[in-house]
């Protein structure tokens, strides 16, 4: 369970005045920033990023950005259930018995069964990480730069995980990041890279402006496009009505969320499957292991149970490669990984030793976090599902004056804002030509990883190159990451099967009736 020395001071930060008021805020932030279809959980991360710099301690900061994700996830089933749109990626599988129970008139059992789920799977996953968090750090703490070196590369290959359709898009994608990432001075000679004489870019790219536009800004131009393009038509949310989860209703769905839980926590520790697989992978399972399966896609309350209990369950797994391993587990904690770097947190085997309690108080913050979203989302769902209603055009503006502003609060620069801009106009002409901004985050995350362990490698090595297939802990890492490389294309073909199955079995559905 954990060196206890580090433990019990954890505790006495986590339960902390400060650090519950922010679990708190960031678990309401991402229920709404998680319920309006067209934005996420990135974008709240984002949103809040900026502010955590005002923060007395790095954990604070790390805190509450989890309590962002936990709530995100949860909120993306608000508008699965209400309109048939999912909130969020994770929750396209919602809609599948979310919706239909909705127009049964039962609204509010439907947001209950997700709620429920909801926490069982972050809980479930949470305490697996307190468990397994230790364990993994002891077995990889002789790591040196030759292992972290191919530990960066483990983790470029999430690239083969968040390309979508085109993997030769999502390649291209990474190695712009990478390429964006060796912008300004050399870490090791000091010469000048790639400015072409632009003073703004004499000091690199900074990480947060660049996150900033490549996923928030991005993410709000092409949901007001979108809603502009639609005429401002959105549909109106359900009425909720009073009809909760009953007991028996709760027991009967406790199988599924097991189920679906221990499904996803394992997926979600593999880098690059994250909550989108998982939900599919989950929801497929537990229709298949069902007494009742002909209910599945009708309103069933285990179909919306194992949607939703993988998605959070996915939360707490994801972060076990991250703070382990110094890895990302999907497309958030890769989010969440810059997080990190930007407070002077450097996560790996090193950080439980080195910041123990840190390490401690961010896991235990993403368990008291699942605590408290069961209580936060009973009292608040009902008034976080009527933003749904509000115009997007009264959104969007408040949002880009935000990410704007939190740019400039990186280093109070001017230059920044231009940065930001720039990279927006590049980052949308990506999304019109279909390319994934996701890789090219993750490139430009983990490039100075890369850059400084190697050139660390060949200068303790003597320039050995073989020297990464020579060390077996090294080899082993590498041969993991064609395997994973392998595993995650085929996963995603399958996926993509899957989808396509549920999609044509719900147009039969529709014909019929």
């Amino acid at each position: 369970m954990g060196d206890l020395q580090y433990i019990i001071p954890a505790l006495g930060q986590v339960f902390a005045p400060l650090n519950l008021a922010l679990i708190f805020g960031g678990l309401v932030l991402g229920m709404v920033v998680g319920c309006i279809p067209g934005l996420s959980v990135t974008l709240g991360i984002i949103l809040l990023l900026p502010l955590t710099y005002t923060f007395s301690s790095p954990d604070s900061a790390i805190i509450a950005l989890l309590a962002v994700y936990v709530g995100g996830m949860y909120g993306g089933s608000i508008s699965a259930i209400t309109l048939n749109t999912p909130g969020t990626n994770s929750a396209i599988a919602t809609t599948f018995d979310g919706y239909p129970l909705a127009k049964q008139g039962k609204v509010k059992k439907a947001l209950d069964t997700s709620l429920f789920a909801s926490t069982f799977g972050g809980l479930f996953s949470a305490i697996l990480l307190l468990i397994c968090a230790s364990f993994i750090t002891k077995l990889v703490a002789k790591f040196a730069s030759v292992e972290y070196f191919s530990m960066a590369i483990l983790g470029i290959s999430l690239i083969a995980g968040v390309s979508g359709d085109s993997l030769a898009k999502g390649i291209l994608s990474g190695l712009l990041g990478i390429l964006m990432a060796s912008v300004g001075a050399d870490a090791v000679t000091g010469v000048w890279r790639y400015t072409f004489g632009i003073e703004t870019l004499r000091y690199g790219i900074d990480m947060l402006p660049a996150m900033i536009a490549l996923i928030a800004l991005t993410q709000v131009v092409q949901k007001l496009r979108d809603f502009i393009l639609a005429s401002g038509k959105l549909d109106d949310a359900n009425r909720i009505d009073n009809e909760g989860l009953t007991l028996k209703e709760m027991k009967s769905i406790l199988p599924a969320c097991t189920r679906s839980s221990a499904i996803a926590s394992i997926l979600g520790a593999m880098p690059g499957v994250g909550g989108g697989v998982a939900q599919f992978m989950c929801y497929n399972e537990c229709r298949r292991a069902s007494r009742r399966p002909e209910q599945f896609g009708k309103g069933s309350l285990e179909g919306i149970s194992a949607a939703e209990a993988s998605n959070n369950a996915v939360v707490g797994s994801a972060m076990i490669p991250l703070l382990t391993l110094g890895i990302p587990g999907d497309g958030v904690t890769a989010l969440l990984l810059g997080a990190f770097i930007l407070h002077g947190i450097q996560p790996g085997p090193n950080m439980f030793t080195k910041q123990g309690v840190i390490a401690y108080s961010i896991i235990l913050g993403c368990l008291v976090a699942n605590l408290f979203l069961y209580p936060i989302g009973m009292a608040l769902t009902r008034l976080v599902a009527k933003i749904i209603q509000v115009r997007y055009t009264y959104l969007a503006p408040v949002i880009i004056i935000f990410c704007f502003a939190g740019a400039f609060a990186a280093t109070g620069n001017t230059k920044e804002l231009v940065l930001t801009a720039a990279i927006l106009i590049f980052s949308y002409l990506l999304t019109i030509l279909d390319i994934s901004s996701t890789p090219l985050m993750l490139g430009m995350i983990l490039a100075d990883i890369m850059e400084m362990n190697f050139v660390t490698s060949m200068m303790s090595y003597d320039k050995d190159y073989l020297i990464f297939f020579k060390r077996p802990i090294s080899c082993v890492i590498l041969i993991l990451t064609v395997v994973l490389v392998v595993s995650m294309i085929r996963i995603n073909k399958k996926v993509e099967a899957l989808n396509q199955a549920q999609l044509e079995e719900m147009m039969k559905e529709q014909e019929r009736s």
